[in-house]
């Protein structure tokens, strides 16, 4: 089994393929706000999740459910992906914000830690990086400190 540390180091490398123009320092997989709660809901009541997905959209800025996220010197790009067994396969950038004026703010819950990113043109967004089990809770570590900085 692979250790985050690799997985990490896979991630980076694939998202590297698509940036060519800068360095990816560190790689992370956050979510939609909410997500991990939306999924448990669906077992209950498939309008309340609807509801609740919704809501999550809107404060993600419409982002996919699930996106990788990737810090470079200058920004901060976030792709759509679909994951593989033991991969992940890019589908596209989604959105692309500059680090300039860039502030996160990390609010750690019971299922996930949220994630509000306040941009330098005043917008703003959120999205959840959700724990896991065993070493793999530390998969977003290395973007969260490099975005904290």
């Amino acid at each position: 089994m692979k250790s985050v540390e690799e997985y990490a180091a896979a991630y980076r490398e694939i998202v590297q393929r698509e940036v060519s123009d800068e360095q990816v320092l560190v790689v992370g997989v956050l979510s939609r706000p909410g997500s991990l709660g939306t999924a448990m809901l669906m077992q209950v009541s498939g309008a309340a999740a609807m509801f609740k997905n919704k809501s999550g959209k809107s404060a993600s800025a419409d982002l996919p459910m699930n996106v990788v996220a990737a810090a470079t010197p200058t920004r901060v790009l976030f792709f759509a992906f679909k994951p593989k067994m033991m991969s992940i396969k890019l589908k596209g950038l989604m959105r692309e914000i500059p680090r300039a004026g860039l502030s996160i703010a990390v609010e750690p819950g019971t299922t996930a830690t949220r994630v509000t990113f306040q941009c330098g043109d005043g917008s703003a967004f959120q999205l959840d990086s959700n724990r896991s089990l065993g070493q793999y809770n530390k998969m977003n570590d290395g973007l969260l400190a490099e975005l904290g900085r």
